[in-house]
C-alpha cells in the first residue's frame, strides 16, 4: 500500500497573464492591467498563545486555541498531547467536564499511546460554546489517565486561566 498521491493527469498550462496575477487580488505595484483585483482577504482571527495546563512524568497537554470572530462564544481547542519522557505512555484519555452554561463537544483522540522521546503526538479537537459570553468566563476540568512505567496514573486538573479573549 502506497501514500504516494496518485499520479494526475496532466493539467493545461495556466495563461501567462493569469499567471502573474498577484495572489489575493492585492497588486503592491499597481500594475494589475487586466483589472481583476479580486476581493480583499476576509480579515485574520486573532492569534491566542498555547497554554500547558498539564505536564507530569514527561508527559505534556497542550492547548491551541481557534475562534471566529463572527461567533465570539465559540471557542476551538486544539488538544496536542506529547510524552518528551523515556517511558512509553499507553491507555492514555483525556476528559472533559464543563460547568451547565458551556456546552461541549469532544472529537475522538487521534491515538492513545504516546511513544517516548518525543517521537509522536496525539491530537483532539474539544469545541467549547459559552452560551453566556461576557458574563460568566471559560473553564473546565481535565481528568488524564494514562499507563506510565507500567503503573496507572489518573489526574484531575482545573483550567481556569485561559489567554485573554477566549
Amino acid at each position: 500500500l502506497s501514500l504516494s498521491p496518485a499520479p494526475a493527469a496532466a493539467a493545461p498550462a495556466a495563461p501567462a497573464a493569469a499567471a502573474a496575477a498577484p495572489a489575493g487580488g492585492f497588486d503592491p505595484f499597481g500594475l494589475d492591467m487586466l483589472g481583476g483585483g479580486g476581493a480583499p482577504a476576509a480579515p485574520a482571527a486573532p492569534a491566542f498563545p498555547t497554554t500547558t495546563p498539564y505536564q507530569k512524568n514527561g508527559l505534556a497537554v497542550e492547548f491551541s486555541f481557534e475562534k471566529n470572530p463572527a461567533t465570539p462564544a465559540v471557542t476551538v481547542i486544539h488538544g496536542k498531547y506529547t510524552n518528551t519522557g523515556t517511558f512509553p505512555v499507553t491507555n492514555f484519555i483525556v476528559q472533559v467536564a464543563v460547568p451547565n452554561y458551556i456546552q461541549l463537544r469532544m472529537e475522538p483522540a487521534s491515538g492513545n499511546a504516546l511513544p517516548p522521546q518525543g517521537a509522536g503526538h496525539i491530537a483532539q479537537k474539544i469545541n467549547l460554546n459559552n452560551t453566556v459570553q461576557g458574563q460568566k468566563p471559560l473553564m473546565m476540568r481535565l481528568k488524564v489517565d494514562y499507563v506510565f512505567n507500567g503503573a496507572p496514573v489518573s489526574e484531575i486538573v482545573e483550567v481556569k486561566n485561559f489567554p485573554q479573549g477566549i
